[in-house]
């Protein structure tokens, strides 16, 4: 097993990301649309490098998760608040598409909330990929080439929330990194023989 580093950068670049939204919605607010696409996209630069950085220097934590995942969240808000700012009637355009991922997006969080006291971190590979494409999605969608690239990662983004609540509930409790549906079944499958082996060892 890889010893666990102790290396603060993939948390100081998770950080980072929190740090430059409210820089990137005051570029937003006073109009500087060059300003907003430089700083948002360095923000989510750092969503892809913190996470490599994490696995490469094997310094994954459970407090790391938290604030990538506190991270994401302002990330899409303020992305969002931002575009709907410079781009009002690209957001206008596409408002029943960021309606539907916004509404997935929530009821994996507010579901995470009620069921496990808090927001789930499960960083499974969908997300993370509708997390790509979104981002990469928005130079078409904002250079007014092609909308269709927006969709795909819409839909994405909401079959991903789909398959975190698919494993919230195969996984009756939380854990984090649970790269797909499959590992969630097989830790279900565990969980299940454990107790069946601890009902018999009682016997």
């Amino acid at each position: 097993m890889a010893k666990r580093s102790i290396s603060p950068l993939p948390n100081l670049l998770s950080a980072a990301r929190i740090l430059l939204m409210p820089t990137a919605l005051i570029a937003a607010l006073a109009g500087s649309k060059p300003w907003f696409v430089v700083l948002l996209s360095v923000a989510l630069a750092t969503d892809v490098i913190d996470g490599f950085l994490a696995r490469w220097l094997h310094a994954e934590s459970e407090f790391g998760r938290k604030l990538d995942s506190a991270a994401d969240y302002l990330a899409l808000l303020g992305g969002l608040a931002g575009i709907a700012l410079l781009w009002p009637d690209i957001m206008h355009r596409e408002l029943p598409w960021v309606a539907a991922g916004l509404t997935i997006f929530f009821s994996v969080v507010v579901h995470g909330l009620l069921r496990f006291g808090r927001a789930p971190c499960y960083h499974t590979w969908a997300v993370k990929v509708a997390a790509v494409a979104c981002a990469l999605s928005l130079v078409p969608l904002l250079c007014e080439w092609s909308e269709a690239p927006f969709h795909f990662a819409m839909s994405l983004q909401i079959a991903a929330g789909v398959e975190d609540l698919i494993i919230a509930q195969l996984v009756p409790w939380h854990i984090g990194q649970v790269p797909t549906i499959w590992h969630a079944w097989k830790l279900r499958r565990q969980q299940m023989v454990t107790k069946a082996n601890s009902i018999i060892g009682r016997d």
